[in-house]
C-alpha cells in the first residue's frame, strides 16, 4: 500500500507476522480513516488471513452505517459480531417503525428488546399516551363548551346556525324540517318580580322541557335573552305545529319551583316549515327565510293573547 500517512496501514520491519496482522486488525477497526486497497505485502499469504480482511471490513463498514443511522445497509458477511450488528439495526429499524406509528397516534406499541432503553422508551410512550389522551379530552370539552350556551347548556346560536346548515347541506329523507321559535311570556316581570337569579333559572326549567319533549336529532338553541328556537329535520308543518302544542302544554303544565313558590311559566311559539326536496338555491338565505317567518308567527301568538302556537304557511324554496 501507499505510504499515506494516518490513512495507510504499513507493515514496519523487524515485526513477527503475528505482530503485523495484530497491527493491522488494529488499524482497521480503531483508525478514523484507512485506505482498504489491499493486505498488506508480509501478511497476505498467511492463512485465512484474506477471509480475517473481510470480515473485519464487514464489521467496519456496517459500524459506519449504523453510526450514520443507515438501517437499510447490507452486509453480507457473518459471524457473531456481525450477526450482533445486524440484530442491533433490525432492533433500530424496528423503533424507527414504532416511532412513525407514535407519530400517527398509535400508542399501543411497546418496545422489549433493547433493555434499559426499552424501559424509557415505553415509559416515554405510556406518558405520552396520557398526556394526548387528556389533550383530546380537553379539546372535545372546549369545543363543547364553545357551542353551549352557560346558563341553559343548550346550543349557542353560532354552533345551532353552523349546525342548521350542515343538515340543510344533507338534508333527511323526508325532504321537510320544522323550525319553531318559542319566548317566554312576561319574562321581564318574571325578572322584576322574583330577580334575576329566578329569572336564570326559570331559562333553565324551560331547556329541559325541550330537552325532555324533543327527539336525539332535533336541534335546541338559546337564541337570545328569553327565546328559543328548534330545528325538527324530517317534520313537515303539521308535525311541527303539533310538537309545538305540545310543548307549550308541558310548560303550562309545569311550573317552577322557586324558594318555596310556584312560579307559572307560559310561552308563545310561531312555527314555520322548510320544504327540502329539490335543491335549495341558497341554502342560507332560505333558512333565514324560514326563521323570519317563524318569528313573525311567534309575533302574532304575542299579539293575539299569549300562550298560543301560530303556525305558517310551508315555504317553498
Amino acid at each position: 500500500m501507499a505510504e499515506n500517512g494516518d490513512s495507510a496501514f504499513v507493515a514496519r520491519d523487524g515485526k513477527s507476522p503475528v505482530e503485523d496482522v495484530i497491527s493491522y486488525v488494529h488499524a482497521v477497526l480503531s483508525r478514523r480513516v484507512i485506505e482498504c486497497d489491499e493486505i498488506p505485502e508480509n501478511i497476505r499469504h498467511a492463512g485465512g488471513m484474506e477471509q480475517l480482511c473481510e470480515l473485519l471490513w464487514g464489521i467496519r463498514h456496517m459500524t459506519d452505517a449504523l453510526g450514520r443511522g443507515e438501517l437499510t445497509y447490507n452486509c453480507n458477511e457473518r459471524g457473531y459480531v456481525i450477526g450482533s450488528l445486524k440484530a442491533l439495526q433490525a432492533n433500530l429499524r424496528h423503533l424507527t417503525w414504532q416511532a412513525r406509528c407514535i407519530a400517527k397516534g398509535e400508542y399501543q406499541h411497546r418496545a422489549n428488546f433493547l433493555g434499559d432503553f426499552s424501559t424509557a422508551f415505553n415509559t416515554m410512550v405510556e406518558e405520552l399516551d396520557k398526556s394526548v389522551s387528556k389533550l383530546t379530552r380537553l379539546s372535545s370539552r372546549y369545543k363543547e363548551m364553545s357551542c353551549r350556551d352557560s346558563l341553559t347548556g343548550l346550543l349557542n346560536r353560532r354552533a345551532f346556525i353552523s349546525r342548521a346548515m350542515d343538515m340543510l347541506k344533507d338534508p333527511p329523507d323526508q325532504g321537510q324540517a320544522a323550525v319553531i321559535m318559542a319566548d317566554i311570556d312576561y319574562f321581564k316581570k318574571i325578572n322584576d318580580t322574583w330577580g334575576h337569579a329566578c329569572g336564570d333559572a326559570v331559562l333553565r326549567h324551560m331547556a329541559q322541557i325541550f330537552l325532555s319533549q324533543l327527539r336525539e336529532d332535533d336541534l335546541c338553541c338559546r337564541y337570545g335573552g328569553e327565546e328559543f328556537i328548534l330545528l325538527l329535520p324530517g317534520m313537515g308543518l303539521q308535525p311541527g305545529y303539533s310538537v309545538a302544542e305540545r310543548l307549550r302544554r308541558h310548560i303550562c303544565a309545569e311550573p317552577l319551583a322557586y324558594e318555596g313558590h310556584d312560579i307559572a311559566i307560559t310561552a308563545s311559539l310561531g312555527v314555520s316549515c322548510i320544504d327540502l326536496n329539490g335543491p335549495l338555491p341558497d341554502s342560507a338565505s332560505v333558512f333565514e327565510m324560514t326563521v323570519k317567518e317563524a318569528d313573525s308567527c311567534l309575533y302574532r301568538a304575542k299579539k293575539t293573547g299569549r300562550n298560543r302556537v301560530v303556525c305558517s304557511e310551508m315555504h317553498q324554496a
